[in-house]
């Protein structure tokens, strides 16, 4: 018997993502805690962000110069790896947002936890809101402008970004913001 053999051996990205799917059964299964099981997703959700940003890049550079070498074990090549990786990661993220729509968002409302459009807010809930946004989230916040002036920023990596398209029409409630003309009122 030869132990060297490649199939005796499992590939380091789909091994990855087999990994990813084990976590992704924590969070479908029923007997964790709800919040449990959500963490679970959303550990999912940010390994396959970095799993993209390092490993699935590598094996792209790897595809731009030219490697056609196998990796030394499994004897896939960087296109084969990209393509078992693409199958497998459909299929994964498939799941994860079944997951996520079909069982851990009823279960979120039967909590009575919901998630809302601005329009189904009442006028005291958007009071609230107005007035935590400017003590609590204005302050920490960077705008920047994208438009024809302006290059479209470096975003860095795992950080959070919110793009917000505004109506040349709206005119801010609060008159002190429009001082400004770079200055967002939202």
């Amino acid at each position: 018997m030869n132990l060297d053999h490649h199939t005796h051996f499992i590939n380091r990205e789909v091994s990855w993502l087999l990994f990813n799917e084990r976590v992704a059964h924590e969070a479908a299964r029923g007997d964790n805690p709800l919040f449990e099981r959500l963490r679970f997703l959303a550990i999912c959700a940010s390994n396959l962000d970095e799993f993209f940003m390092v490993r699935v890049a590598g094996l792209k550079d790897q595809l731009k110069l030219g490697v056609g070498r196998p990796d030394n074990k499994t004897g896939m090549t960087a296109a084969q790896q990209l393509a078992e990786v693409a199958n497998r990661a459909h299929v994964h993220v498939t799941h994860l947002y079944r997951l996520w729509n079909k069982t851990l968002l009823p279960a979120l409302r039967k909590e009575g936890i919901d998630f809302v459009q601005p329009n189904q807010l009442t006028h005291a809930q958007r009071a609230h809101l107005e007035e935590y946004y400017h003590h609590h989230i204005f302050p920490v916040l960077t705008p920047l402008a994208v438009d024809a002036s302006h290059p479209f920023p470096l975003l860095a990596n795992r950080s959070l970004n919110i793009a917000v398209l505004l109506d040349p029409h709206f005119a801010p409630r609060d008159r002190n913001l429009a001082g400004n003309s770079s200055e967002v009122a939202i």
